[in-house]
């Protein structure tokens, strides 16, 4: 269906609005957690539209049979990027949030709290690998990274969890 979707907002004409917007649908709640999970609550949902967005606006320069959500990720972390960047050149836009919503269990708050203390190119692998359930090719494909980097990053950000989770009450 996906494929489907993706084929007939490549060919524009009247429909492609639909089919673009039926591709948000499937998509949008993993690109809206990966965002969140990046950069915090704050400003996530600015840059999950402008993701899609910019999808649509590029959507002939993605490449047929390769995978799209890939492609989406990739849009979506590069915005991500962008907006830590800017977020350390100018402090007072949080880069995560860290207080966890009404009804969340304690582990949980200590788990999100320790994640915002990682770099967050630690943190975008533990998120697509732990959370997201992407495997190591899939997490290449949006990174550019290499399948041996990822595991060392990946190794590298529990060993900081333990640490974090372990120096905390």
């Amino acid at each position: 269906m996906g494929d489907e979707l993706v084929e007939r907002c490549r060919r524009g004409g009247a429909d492609a609005r639909e089919a673009f917007s039926g591709l948000v649908e499937l998509h949008q709640a993993a690109v809206s957690r990966f965002v969140a999970r990046y950069v915090g609550r704050d400003g996530a949902d600015e840059i999950v539209q402008e993701t899609f967005l910019r999808a649509y606006q590029q959507i002939r320069r993605f490449e047929p049979g390769t995978n799209f959500a890939a492609w989406l990720f990739t849009i979506a972390r590069f915005l991500c990027m962008a907006r830590v960047k800017e977020a350390q050149r100018h402090p007072r836009v949080p880069l995560a949030e860290t207080a966890a919503p009404a009804g969340d269990a304690p582990d949980v708050e200590r788990l999100r709290a320790a994640m915002a203390k990682l770099p967050p190119i630690l943190r975008e692998v533990v998120a697509m690998r732990a959370i997201d359930g992407l495997d190591y090719r899939e997490i290449a494909e949006i990174t550019g990274e290499k399948e041996a980097t990822l595991r060392s990053r990946l190794h590298d950000a529990l060993e900081k969890l333990k640490t974090i989770l372990g120096h905390e009450p």
